[in-house]
This record gives structure tokens, C-alpha cells and sequence, in this order.
């Protein structure tokens, strides 16, 4: 950063922001609350579509939505106050109290953009590059955008990152994470009962499966209009990584094969699987799931997270295990400190160069603890 630009006041600021999902928007809504001036570019058009993937609803992304989406978290989170450990049998093998609130990616995102202003929201807007002396982003069709500060929050397959930082790669495990969600209203009383009010789990060789409710399609929190979402961590031992990441198009993926994508072959042995290894009432759940879809397992971790006026927010940072439940959480963390060290600080260049230490510390943390509860207390191979 220039000596000139290091020492720029920090109100005020003109911000770009590229990537429109949450981590964009935790951004946007905490920048936009302190006063400065920010626009959204996401590269697709129209509403991002989710997965319907659930998220343990942490309390600071609980808290941010109640300041900057005035959604109060009955609204948009459901609840279970059990975590139950199942035999193979499907019996009882021990169980606690526990509190947990959860939601979903839908309900988080529609909230967040509902309270972010259209006309500062542009889709269809892809940065393809930025230039972190002068803070310029600019887009697929050529036309450059100036601001004070650009802020990268493109996921963990950023584009920008990888520009930044061309010799950082994800390191992948080798287990990988099959997903789904089924409406409530599709379940038998059978199988709501077993996951109402509990976050149930059973613990296999090399494999683990998990299950809570989220809100419905709508936003639904109420009994019969949730969906209860599952997530099998399972391992990659004598399978072929690139025939379960190659879709149905015969196109091979990275990090995920979406729902409906899934190759038929893949997802018979899949379905095998969990009837010959899970317990009945989590055979029910997957084998009724209509889109299941894959989810590769890796962790992510850059130098830092600031090179001069342009910073890396959420995923496009670091990407922790899901494990850690803090996703979501981390990328609302970072905006929100992002905002009290500009509130803070004198000048833009001590306002990045705090949050940076701070974060990066962090996120290197979160992304062992990801390894470690992977190898430790999941029993999963690295």
C-alpha cells in the first residue's frame, strides 16, 4: 500500500465488494451501518439458488441478523435441546442436554439481501481481476471500478485469491461429505419423532452421520413445515475420488456434485452403503432424500488476508472443516471486525493491518481445529 494511501482517513470509505453470497452481504450490511459506501458485484443474475444446506446458527450470526436484517432468530431458526448418539441398531447409545439453535443458507441468505439496498446489489457482474495499489476491480466486460478498499468475498474457489496468492491450494482429505434435506411433510411420524427437538448422530467405522431440522422451503419453522437435514461424512477408502466428483454430464468436479447431478452409479453404491452400514432410521432418511449431492473435504489457509487496499473475506480466506460448524460464522466475524477496526483506527492502512493479524490468527485456528476434530474425534483419515 502507498505511503499516501496507508494513511487515508477511514470515514467514509468507497468500497467494492466482489461476490454476492453472505459473506458479501455481512459485509455490505456492516460497512453500509458504519456509513461508508458500498456496492455488491455478483457474478450470476437474479437471486442465488441454495442447496438447502443447514447451518448451526452460531450466536454472532444470530446477533447480526437481528441488527442489520430485523430477523428475530424464532424466525428463522429452529431448535433442539438433545444431542443423541444412536447404535447401529438404531437404539439408544447415549444422549445430553444440549442447546442448539440451527437454520439454513436460504433462510440466512433471503434475509441478508432483503435488507441489502437493490440499486448497491448489481448480479450479472463478474471481477475478474484487482489491483491492490490502486483498489481498482475490474469486470469480465472491461469497465474498471474505483474505490478505497475491495473486498473479496468470492468462496473458497476464488478467483481473486488465486491471483493473489498462485502457489495457495486446497488441501483435500480423503473423506468427503454427502448431504440432503427432505420436507418434513414427506417423513413419517416415525422418523420426525426420532430428530424432533434432537441433534442426532451416529458414529460408524470411518464414517459419520448427522441430522437436524431447518426451516422449510419458505422459511417454515414450525412443526410440519421444516426440512430435516442430513450430512454423512464417509471415507474415500477404496473409492475413486474422480469417478464420485464426475457428474452425470460426465463433467469432473472439484468440490462439489450438485443435487440432481449425481451419476446413477455413484449414487447406488452410496444408497448400498447405507443400507448395509447405517442405522434404519438414517437408511430411511438418505434413501428417501430426492437430490442428495457431494461434498469435497478440504482445508484452506492463506499468508494473510490483506495485500495492500484489497482484503479476503469468508471462504475466499480460509475454509475449515465443516466439522467446526463456523462457516458461516467466521465470514459474519470478519465483517464485523472489518468494520470496528475502520471505527477504531485512524487511517486505512492500521484499520487492514489489525484486522489482518487478528484474522488470519484466526483463521489459521479454526482450520486446525477442522483437522483435528476430523482425525480425533470423527475418526476420519486426513
Amino acid at each position: 500500500m502507498s505511503r499516501e494511501r496507508s494513511k487515508q482517513p477511514t470515514e467514509s470509505l468507497d468500497v467494492t465488494v466482489s461476490g454476492g453470497s453472505m459473506g458479501g452481504l455481512f459485509t455490505g450490511l456492516a460497512l453500509r451501518s458504519a456509513g461508508h459506501d458500498v456496492t455488491v458485484h455478483e457474478q450470476s443474475t437474479g437471486r442465488l439458488r441454495s442447496r438447502g444446506a443447514g447451518i448451526v446458527a452460531q450466536r454472532n450470526v444470530r446477533r447480526f441478523l437481528g441488527r442489520h436484517a430485523a430477523a428475530a432468530p424464532e424466525e428463522i431458526t429452529t431448535a433442539s435441546s438433545e444431542r443423541r448418539y444412536l447404535t447401529r441398531d438404531g437404539d439408544v447409545e447415549r444422549s445430553a442436554a444440549e442447546s442448539m439453535a440451527f437454520t439454513s443458507w436460504d433462510a440466512v441468505y433471503r434475509r441478508l439481501r432483503a435488507a441489502f439496498p437493490d440499486d448497491r446489489y448489481r448480479t450479472g457482474e463478474e471481477v475478474v481481476a484487482a489491483d491492490s495499489e490502486t483498489a481498482t476491480a475490474r469486470l469480465a466486460d472491461g469497465t474498471e471500478l474505483s474505490a478505497d478498499l475491495v473486498v473479496v468475498a468470492e468462496g473458497g474457489q476464488s478467483s481473486t485469491r488465486r491471483d493473489l496468492f498462485s502457489d495457495v491450494d486446497p488441501e483435500f482429505a480423503e473423506y468427503v461429505a454427502w448431504r440432503g434435506v427432505v420436507s418434513e411433510s414427506d417423513l413419517s411420524a416415525a422418523v420426525v419423532d426420532a430428530f424432533d427437538d434432537r441433534f442426532v448422530f451416529y458414529q460408524g467405522s470411518n464414517h459419520l452421520i448427522l441430522a437436524y431440522f431447518i426451516p422449510g422451503d419458505d422459511g417454515g419453522t414450525a412443526p410440519g413445515t421444516r426440512r430435516l437435514n442430513w450430512v454423512w461424512y464417509d471415507s474415500l477408502e477404496r473409492r475413486d475420488r474422480t469417478a464420485v466428483f464426475t457428474d452425470a454430464g460426465g463433467t469432473e468436479r472439484t468440490v462439489t456434485v450438485p443435487p440432481g447431478r449425481l451419476r446413477e452409479s455413484v449414487l447406488d453404491r452410496q444408497l448400498d452403503r447405507a443400507e448395509s452400514e447405517l442405522p434404519p432410521v438414517f437408511t430411511t432418511l438418505v434413501t428417501e432424500t430426492t437430490d442428495p449431492f457431494v461434498q469435497a473435504i478440504y482445508d484452506l489457509t492463506v499468508p494473510r488476508m490483506t495485500v495492500g487496499r484489497v482484503c479476503l473475506l469468508g471462504d475466499a480466506a480460509f475454509v475449515a472443516r465443516p466439522h467446526t460448524a463456523a462457516g458461516t460464522a467466521k465470514a459474519a466475524g470478519d465483517a464485523v471486525e472489518l468494520r470496528r477496526e475502520l471505527d477504531r483506527r485512524e487511517t486505512l492502512g492500521s484499520a487492514l493491518s489489525a484486522w489482518d493479524d487478528a484474522r488470519t490468527e484466526y483463521g489459521n485456528r479454526l482450520v486446525e481445529r477442522g483437522r483435528r476434530m476430523g482425525r480425533e474425534r470423527l475418526g476420519l483419515g486426513e
